[in-house]
């Protein structure tokens, strides 16, 4: 299998995410951007890619995002619900 990466980068108003296609719109807020990126790489499902969400660290490092959907409760019922 393939990994895509989808990196959550900061901007100087915001939070962005790069991948393959090119850069996101700006988010005001880390977490919309980690949602925004996630729900790209839903609609990114391939059978020989695998989508690694990544964030960079204080020291320029690109790491793995590991488990944002279930500290968050970001599943597919709780979109609808959240104001």
């Amino acid at each position: 299998m393939t990994q895509v990466y989808c990196d959550i980068v900061p901007q100087a108003n915001g939070w962005c995410f790069l991948s393959e296609e090119g850069q996101s719109p700006v988010y005001p807020t880390y977490r919309l951007a980690v949602e925004a990126a996630q729900l790209f790489s839903d609609k990114q499902v391939s059978l020989r890619k695998v989508t690694v969400l990544r964030q960079q660290d204080l020291k320029g490092r690109m790491q793995e995002i590991g488990g944002m959907t279930q500290s968050w409760g970001l599943g597919a019922a709780s979109f609808g619900s959240r104001a």
